[in-house]
């Protein structure tokens, strides 16, 4: 990382879903550096981006968000949701990870759900409404883990949301690892 940068990690919400809502990994990479941000790095084709902005503490992953979501709702007919974190705001995401095991033995069913800001105070929901999932509520993220897969559950992202009264994003457990590995790669 440069003198003068700091790392910031970029979760598109709810592009390139079931064939609607188009946004590319080129598109979101060009985006980000017609506005100035170095190292930019996509990872895998669901709007999620790695790159450095001019350091301006916790306000530069913010600011980050403003842009791209501006910059990119221009490009695109439908409004892109920007949800960021510092690579020390992630890095302390994945250090709290509540559900250490099932994260190791089944991370395609562990999620990764970031708010656009703390959750709603008394933020909660019953999961056993929905059936086997685990929720643990922590700020601005809350972890999931499906253990039937995310695909066929009740508990829904929307649901999540009005529960946190955020705007969100969901990531399964390796997405979260390989961009805390970008931007540790990065730092």
């Amino acid at each position: 990382m440069g003198t003068g940068t700091q790392v910031v990690i970029g979760l598109l919400r709810a592009v390139n879903v079931g064939g609607a809502r188009k946004l590319t990994s080129a598109q979101l990479r060009a985006t980000a550096q017609s506005l100035g941000y170095g190292d930019v790095t996509t990872y895998v084709n669901s709007g999620n981006v790695v790159l450095t902005a001019p350091d301006g503490g916790a306000q530069a992953a913010a600011r980050v968000a403003d842009d791209l979501g501006v910059a990119l709702s221009a490009e695109v007919s439908f409004t892109v949701h920007v949800i960021t974190r510092t690579a020390a705001q992630w890095h302390a995401a994945v250090a709290a990870m509540p559900f250490p095991d099932e994260a190791r033995d089944d991370p395609a069913h562990v999620v990764l759900v970031a708010w656009d800001g703390p959750a709603a105070a008394g933020a909660a929901i019953d999961p056993s409404r929905y059936g086997r999932e685990r929720l643990h509520w922590d700020g601005s993220e809350l972890y999931t883990y499906y253990p039937d897969g995310i695909g066929t559950s009740k508990l829904t992202l929307p649901v999540l949301e009005k529960a946190a009264g955020r705007v969100g994003t969901a990531r399964n457990w390796r997405t979260v690892l390989a961009l805390d590995a970008l931007a540790s790669e990065r730092e």
